[in-house]
């Protein structure tokens, strides 16, 4: 003892207890510098992880449940509220598999929990109806309520965002808690999330600041030769990865986060910030790129609209809108299925990619619909070159798992430097151009105008009016006559639908008839022509009118549906009529992307009611002799074309006599359409035609005029014929 007292009381004393004053100074310093240091890490950290948490929470469950709610966000992206699209609150905020389902996938997310509250306007509380707590047991836990004196129920109720920190099963969470309100902006419930690993870190702060003093005593007696060396080297983690969180925050980072193999408290915080990087790289990816093809998606297409548009008003760059959409993406994917489908999408893009070049911005918005972002193209010549180029890639054939495939493709432009409006604006013209494009038969690129946008609205506009005249049935139908050109009697007649508006009068079917087949409204429209004309052949049947048959146009789109047969079926039986009554007309164009099969089946369908089938405007378009040798026509009606002058045209006379002959062979009758002279009547009588219909004998006209019309025409018949035989 008395040489310990000595040793203390000497020079070694002295600076030991010198030495032990400055370790523990440095000691002290340093491990207060680091905690400031780790304070500070924590409380950014902790901002911006429930920040992202809240964001993530919000994106993945408005954008599963898409159908029922949609994100309300500030200027910056963060959550203000969840708003119903509709007033379905009381299904909308019940319990249901998907609700746990997505929680839990959001509480993974997070590292931490996440609950779903229902406002109850009886307690005034906010009930819990979903959570990611459970039991030990695994069962879910009591009943929860947030109640007034809850440190986020003054913000929910008045439909605010509390961000804060909550009692959570005992302890105080950092939480953000999203009001959910209706369509009227009531409050109906919440979302709430908290980030179990930045309340772990403030624990594990809180900790560390403990355990620093009682370690320090311990150290100063083992470090006392090299404590600040060993201080220093120790403490350089915290400045390492402070800095790392740091930058972090502001801009992704690249590669590993370091000291991540440490196995102590600075591994643990290097891991924690790994998964965080994770999180940010993988929501990044989420929120702008396309799984399938690579190229952005819908999130990054409008973002890079926007600079576009900015850019392109100021004169910095001159940006060129394209939307590109395949033709027949759908048919290629019913008949090879979704992957080859997929497939066939990733090969289009690595085509845009490879013609628009490394500087355009691409991105797949939906379904098979592409946009491409390209600055480098200063004048039309360059943008046609481009659409052109783009197009010739598209109609190269592509190799996919059910064989070889070959796509065209529609493109709108829209040149952003010629267009002052916002980056809306300019997403809907170049929609309007690619829809042009596509209605005017595809494989083509159209540039938007004024005169384009002037055309829409009018489309828009009569497609309005169109649907409501064919759900109100106000329409109506005229009938032209079809006769013997030898007897002048009476073989059928045609009716030919016409529409007159209150406001604007008579609209032309060649107006109306197109926007009804690009519109979708053609099934209605030929249904209500089918009701109709069975109305008025039931009607004539009764008055005593023979009118031998009335021929119906049906569209192809019409003859596809499935229940085609039953409607055709239901409504000659309502009506009280046969088969024969009714003669449907169908086109070529039915023939084009269907199987002979397929073709056979229906038109057997048809003849089983025994409804006549006439093969209508014949040699105007697809023409397949094996067809008309195996399916089952009874007329054939040869296009007005033929006709035209054909008392002056050898060349037309020919084709005549060959199709009458062809006609003949296969037992088909001729009906001729567009007679409107007494030489072209003459031809068709002396070819052997078995009717003809056209303005020679009379124009379409309303049915209570036929009768007396077709009486005429036969009394003058019989007149010509009795002085013939004088």
């Amino acid at each position: 003892m008395p040489k310990i007292g000595f040793l203390l009381r000497g020079v070694t004393g002295r600076i030991t207890a010198s030495l032990v004053v400055l370790v523990s100074l440095s000691i002290l310093i340093a491990a207060g510098l680091g905690y400031i240091k780790l304070y500070e890490v924590t409380e950014d950290n902790s901002s911006v992880r429930i920040d992202r948490a809240a964001r993530a929470a919000v994106a993945l469950f408005t954008h599963e449940l898409s159908s029922e709610f949609e994100a309300v966000r500030s200027e910056d992206g963060r959550p203000l509220a969840i708003r119903l699209k509709a007033d379905t609150a009381e299904t909308s905020l019940s319990f249901r598999d998907q609700h746990d389902a997505l929680l839990k996938e959001i509480g993974g997310i997070n590292q931490g929990a996440a609950n779903l509250f229902r406002f109850n306007p009886e307690t005034g509380g906010f009930d819990r109806f979903a959570t990611t707590f459970r039991k030990p047991d695994g069962s879910m836990p009591p009943p929860m309520s947030i109640m007034p004196g809850h440190p986020a129920y003054a913000h929910l109720a008045n439909g605010k965002v509390h961000l804060g920190e909550v009692p959570v099963m005992g302890r105080m969470r950092l939480a953000y808690l999203t009001p959910i309100v209706g369509p009227g902006n009531a409050v109906e419930g919440a979302l709430a999330v908290d980030v179990g690993w930045a309340d772990d870190l403030i624990v594990a702060r809180t900790e560390l600041r403990s355990e620093i003093g009682l370690a320090t005593g311990v150290i100063l007696l083992l470090v006392t030769s090299f404590g600040a060396v060993f201080m220093g080297r120790q403490l350089r983690p915290v400045r390492v990865l402070a800095r790392y969180a740091d930058d972090l925050a502001d801009h992704p980072k690249d590669g590993d986060v370091p000291f991540r193999s440490n196995r102590d408290e600075f591994g643990t915080l290097a891991l924690a910030l790994e998964r965080l990087v994770a999180l940010k790289r993988r929501l990044a990816r989420l929120a702008y790129t396309d799984e399938i093809t690579g190229l952005g998606n819908r999130s990054r297409y409008l973002a890079d609209l926007e600079t576009a548009v900015a850019e392109s008003h100021s004169g910095s760059s001159n940006w060129v809108l394209l939307h590109v959409d395949l033709d027949s993406f759908l048919q290629i994917t019913e008949a090879c299925g979704q992957i080859n489908g997929d497939k066939l999408l990733a090969e289009v893009a690595g085509k845009i990619r490879h013609v628009a070049g490394d500087r355009a911005r691409l991105a797949r918005r939906a379904g098979d619909e592409f946009t491409i972002l390209v600055d480098d193209r200063n004048t039309a010549d360059e943008v046609a070159w481009l659409a052109e180029n783009l197009l010739e890639t598209l109609r190269q054939p592509v190799l996919l798992g059910c064989g070889v495939v070959h796509i065209t493709g529609s493109i709108g432009i829209v040149e952003l430097k010629n267009h002052d409006a916002g980056a809306e604006k300019a997403h809907l013209n170049a929609e309007l151009a690619r829809r042009k494009a596509r209605r005017d038969g595809g494989n083509q690129a159209v540039v938007f105008t004024s005169e384009l946008n002037a055309e829409e609205q009018h489309r828009f506009e009569l497609e309005d009016l169109l649907r409501s005249a064919i759900a109100n049935q106000d329409l109506d139908i005229h009938f032209q006559p079809q006769f013997n050109p030898k007897t002048r009697e009476l073989c059928g007649l045609e009716a030919l639908v016409r529409w007159t508006d209150p406001t604007r009068g008579p609209i032309s079917p060649g107006e109306f008839i197109p926007v009804a087949e690009a519109s979708g409204q053609i099934v209605g429209l030929g249904n209500v022509v089918l009701e109709l004309a069975c109305a008025q052949a039931a009607k004539w049947r009764r008055n005593g009118f023979d009118f031998k048959h009335i021929s119906v146009n049906v569209s192809p789109i019409q003859l596809w549906q499935c229940n085609f047969l039953e409607i055709v079926r239901d409504t000659l039986k309502r009506h009280e009529l046969s088969g024969e009554d009714i003669c449907i007309e169908i086109t070529e164009s039915v023939f084009v992307d269907n199987g002979e099969e397929r073709i056979a089946a229906v038109l057997a369908g048809i003849r089983a009611l025994g409804v006549r089938i006439s093969l209508d405007d014949f040699g105007s378009g697809y023409s397949s002799l094996g067809y008309l040798n195996q399916l089952p026509f009874d007329q054939l009606k040869v296009d007005r074309c033929f006709i035209t002058d054909i008392d002056q045209d050898v060349r037309k006379q020919k084709v005549l006599h060959v199709i009458v002959g062809l006609a003949r062979g296969l037992g088909f009758q001729i009906v001729v359409e567009g007679t409107e002279t007494l030489e072209e009547v003459a031809v068709a009588e002396e070819m052997g035609c078995d009717a003809v219909q056209g303005y020679y004998f009379a124009r379409p006209a309303p049915a209570l005029l036929i009768p007396d019309m077709v009486e005429k025409i036969s009394q003058a018949a019989a007149e010509t014929s009795a002085l013939l035989a004088r």
